[in-house]
């Protein structure tokens, strides 16, 4: 099969710089995010209508990339678009049974038997998103994780708790087990970064209209990583004496803010701890930082502490990852999404696409970097560090009930725990 390149028809061309793309890869102009952060000073200065019609093209930009295609990975379906002909032919055909192009077969299937049933790394992805393309890398990396059997077996619980949450939590027909709290960890700016859920109010709620006790945990929204877990470690060791089992919810800044605190307490202080969710955790930091796209928020926020994002820098993350031991009798579950070039919101895409340069990312955090060895991983396709796909309030009340089913019945035949 000839694999030919896809070309946007886009006229206004001094919004962004064309990049060209080897092995039949489609323009996806990472030049477009590049030049918003870079030109995002200016055009404020040149007054609102500038920036919105900057922001205007850059949405319309959006729709036109990629290619078509429909196609499922593990439980999940998706129309969307991608960056490539292979990448179109792996979601569309490959994953489908469909094997039409001998070649490109044989490709795809010495990646797998390389692979060896393992869970690619940055440097692998990295890899293979050079050698077919970003979207591939990305799809292969759920399809992966979907392979694991302790995954697949949550993800149908999820499923399942998720049908029945989007019909039964609004009609206020859930109610969950008083036996357990949850204690919520909010991540980075979110006093200042509300709009986007950074507060993490709407989970709250949620928990909380389902009939779980929730705590939340005031951290310093733009101090460090170290320093915060120092608060999070208190907010655990006070909850060891409600008589409750503990449920940790964390997300992006928060979770390596959670693993460093599980780190530090003793046995004793952690025994009450039963779960930790890990949503969308940046548990080795982002390259963002080391590319020094993050000043860019203080147009917006004001001042940062710098302690703050010089704590989530890769080479300090990776170092601090490193050091995690989470105790054993904790389950740990990881929750991201897998984006492609055609579903990234407008809010993670102007990060999205410099962060392609590394692999799969989901506009903040490369993909890999999002999980903790040992645990489960429940990935949301098409989603990206946003989680705009669904309704929030419905997939966290689906999350509490599956987590809480599966520590209720670890041996039960669907049903059972990571060590599995």
């Amino acid at each position: 099969m000839a694999y030919k390149k896809y070309n946007c028809n886009w006229q206004a061309a001094w919004v962004f710089r064309r990049n060209k793309q080897p092995r039949g890869k489609v323009n996806t102009v990472k030049g477009v995010a590049l030049s918003v952060f870079a030109f995002r000073k200016q055009s404020i200065s040149y007054g609102s209508a500038g920036l919105i019609t900057l922001l205007f093209a850059v949405l319309l930009l959006a729709a036109c990339a990629g290619l078509p295609v429909r196609g499922s990975v593990g439980m999940q379906s998706i129309e969307t678009r991608v960056d490539s002909e292979v990448a179109r032919y792996y979601l569309g055909s490959y994953l489908a049974g469909e094997r039409r192009d001998a070649a490109l077969d044989e490709r795809i299937e010495r990646v797998y038997q390389n692979a060896n049933g393992s869970l690619p790394d940055r440097y692998e992805l990295k890899h293979l998103s050079d050698e077919f393309s970003v979207d591939f890398a990305a799809l292969y990396l759920a399809d992966q994780i979907a392979h694991i059997s302790v995954n697949r077996r949550f993800r149908r619980a999820f499923d399942e708790a998720y049908e029945y949450a989007r019909k039964a939590f609004p009609e206020g027909r859930v109610s969950l087990s008083s036996e357990y709290e949850v204690l919520v960890v909010p991540t980075y700016l979110y006093k200042r970064f509300f709009s986007v859920g950074a507060d993490m109010a709407v989970p709250r709620a949620a928990l909380k209209k389902a009939g779980l006790t929730c705590h939340f945990v005031e951290t310093q929204d733009d101090g460090a990583v170290e320093a915060n877990a120092d608060i999070v470690a208190a907010a655990i060791r006070a909850r060891a004496q409600s008589g409750r089992r503990l449920i940790i919810l964390s997300a992006s800044k928060s979770g390596p803010e959670v693993a460093l605190a599980l780190t530090k307490l003793v046995p004793a202080e952690a025994r009450h701890v039963a779960a930790w969710i890990n949503a969308m955790g940046a548990l080795q930091g982002t390259p963002l930082l080391d590319d020094r796209l993050f000043p860019d928020l203080e147009i917006f926020m004001g001042k940062v502490d710098v302690a703050g994002t010089e704590s989530m820098a890769t080479l300090r993350s990776r170092r601090r990852f490193d050091s995690f031991r989470i105790p054993e009798h904790v389950l740990v579950v990881n929750y991201f999404g897998v984006p492609v070039v055609g579903s990234v919101s407008f809010l993670a895409r102007t990060s999205y696409f410099p962060l392609r340069k590394y692999g799969p990312n989901d506009g903040t955090v490369l993909l890999p970097d999002m999980i903790f060895p040992g645990g489960v991983t429940l990935t949301e396709l098409g989603s990206d560090h946003f989680m705009r796909r669904r309704p929030l309030d419905i997939v966290t009340v689906a999350l509490a009930i599956t987590v809480i089913d599966w520590l209720e019945h670890p041996d039960s035949e669907l049903v059972q725990g990571p060590g599995s």
